[in-house]
């Protein structure tokens, strides 16, 4: 626990007080973390899931108990692996076959010599004892340096697609379009609305902060065309678009934490709009209250004309049309939501029509195969433009992966720093310092307090779902899970919403972007952001009692 300590001290510190760039606090506490852990915690954590104890040895006969649930059960070499009270070194075995007799598992050995010092000990494939070892016996940045690059494996080219595709809609146009589209269909009384849908459907592939500066200059406009509702229409801003930022991919947050539980993307989408909807519609109902409550004033100019709102004919002229801008978000949500529902199915069709279609489903439903064919459609609406240049459109890939590279560093040192909180095997020691009538309930609870922990401390959303994962995980992993863990992930992501304030560079951003004062950015955005994750998290774990998808 000390190292895990140290390191999120390092982390925590770097960003808030020495205000170090977020890559290098959790590099430098991932670097910390790895040169304070014994070889012995390495080796364990690699080891977890992949034994089986040996609860009696006789001859040839090995009667095994907690048997890993990664452990393949087939016949191989594996290492005997005894207690430490026994003082012997491991043994090589070979494995012909393993077999059950009364619920009991049996390891049959081929042959052997003395078994006496084994009841007590493990049983380990010896490609993973091998492997446990290496690793073990490696350089702390070596490790640092191998979950930096099994992080990007996970997500980098995720990130840069997503970049491509929020900064060519915001350069077409497409994403203005979108948003005066879902306005004008709904009609003005319903303009609130409108802007809730929009903001959240811009921050699907687009950073919340950068929707923000987006919308913000609409609902100014609107402020001055009524007179009034100017605090409605920036919450419903806030409403739509900070929930999508911390549940639904492919922004970073949601994007790692479901890639370190191995939930799929198509389900991260599905299940961050299914519970986030009720934060969303909590944070509506507050958005009424507040705007009856406090009337905050317009105090800055409107820097985007209400000529801009009002004239349909205008946006039909100077944008891209509604269905042509909206395609980069809904194509790459539709095929991963195919290949989500294609899975839970069994597959299609027995034949070769079915195979066909499997391989087909899987190929478009992959997670960086259909963000690429939504960056493709994107710089498609980019060139087609009015005046726009092929140097024009390099310069706004250029930018994209600019600013998408800061993002892919950041996560990347987030995994770094979560795999060697795991290396430390702080997953076995949590779960048994866990009360036993702690089960997958208590853990949500667990995660979502974790998360909120972090959050409070550090300010950064992101930053808190990245760490959190790196200690929840391993404990995930011991305990094991009564439901999908896409339910975890999104208890993370709940966690990162509550109890933002001054150490929260959103906190800034809305606050001078929108000319509140401080006393009432608290009051508004803070507590706004607080009952939208509470209520986002009740949701996950009602969902996870009644509908746990295992």
């Amino acid at each position: 626990m000390f190292a895990i300590v140290l390191g999120m001290l390092i982390v925590i510190c770097g960003v808030l007080f020495l205000r170090m760039h977020a890559f290098l606090a959790l590099f430098f506490g991932a670097l910390v973390v790895a040169a304070v852990t014994a070889s012995h915690s390495i080796s364990d954590s690699a080891l977890n899931h992949v034994t089986a104890t040996i609860t009696q040895a006789s001859g040839q006969r090995l009667l095994l108990g907690d048997v890993g649930e990664d452990l393949a059960k087939k016949p191989g070499a594996f290492y005997v692996v005894p207690n430490a009270s026994a003082s012997v070194p491991p043994t090589l075995v070979w494995v012909d076959a393993f077999i059950e007799e009364d619920g009991t598992a049996i390891a049959m050995l081929s042959q052997a010599d003395s078994v006496d010092s084994w009841t007590g000990g493990q049983l380990v494939p010896e490609s993973k004892y091998t492997q446990a070892k290496q690793l073990a016996g490696s350089s702390p940045i070596n490790r640092v340096a191998a979950a930096l690059g099994k992080t990007f494996e996970k997500i980098g080219i995720l990130i840069a697609m997503a970049s491509i595709i929020g900064q060519c809609l915001l350069v077409s146009g497409a994403a203005e379009r979108i948003v005066t589209g879902i306005r004008n269909a709904l009609g003005e009384r319903w303009t609130t609305l409108a802007f809730v849908i929009s903001s959240f459907v811009l921050a699907i592939p687009v950073f919340f902060d950068t929707v923000f500066f987006l919308m913000l200059p609409l609902a100014q406009a609107m402020a001055r065309r009524t007179g009034k509702d100017y605090l409605k229409y920036v919450l419903s801003i806030i409403v739509g678009g900070s929930l999508a930022h911390s549940l639904v991919p492919p922004t970073p947050g949601p994007l790692f934490v479901a890639a370190e539980l191995n939930v799929s993307i198509g389900a991260m989408v599905i299940g961050g709009i299914g519970v986030g909807i009720w934060g969303v519609i909590a944070g509506y109902f507050y958005m009424l209250w507040a705007n009856r409550t406090w009337q905050i004033p317009l105090r800055v100019e409107a820097s985007t004309s209400t000529d801009s709102i009002s004239s349909p004919d205008a946006i039909n002229q100077n944008m891209p049309g509604f269905w042509f801008s909206i395609l980069p978000v809904i194509v790459p949500v539709l095929l991963l939501g195919l290949k989500t529902f294609h899975q839970t199915m069994g597959g299609g069709p027995d034949g070769p029509l079915g195979e066909i279609w499997d391989s087909t489903v899987s190929f478009l439903g992959d997670k960086n195969i259909a963000l690429s064919l939504g960056a493709i459609l994107a710089l498609l609406i980019l060139i087609t433009r009015p005046a726009m240049t092929w140097a024009g459109l390099a310069g706004s890939v250029q930018k994209a992966l600019s600013e998408g590279g800061v993002v892919v560093l950041i996560t990347c040192a987030g995994g770094a720093f979560g795999e060697m909180i795991r290396q430390t095997n702080v997953g076995e020691t949590i779960a048994h310092a866990l009360p036993a009538s702690v089960g997958g309930v208590g853990l949500l609870v667990t995660a979502f307090l974790i998360t909120v922990a972090i959050r409070v401390i550090q300010g950064s959303s992101t930053v808190a779902m990245i760490t959190a994962i790196g200690i929840v995980v391993p404990v995930a992993n011991q305990m094991g899970l009564p439901f999908h863990p896409v339910y975890l992930a999104l208890a993370i992501g709940c966690g990162s919403k509550p109890l933002p304030w001054m150490n929260d560079s959103g906190f800034w951003v809305i606050s001078r972007m929108s000319g509140f004062t401080e006393k009432e950015t608290l009051k508004t955005f803070t507590v706004l952001l607080t009952i939208m994750g509470v209520v986002s998290f009740l949701a996950t774990l009602v969902f996870a009692m009644v509908l746990p998808l295992v």
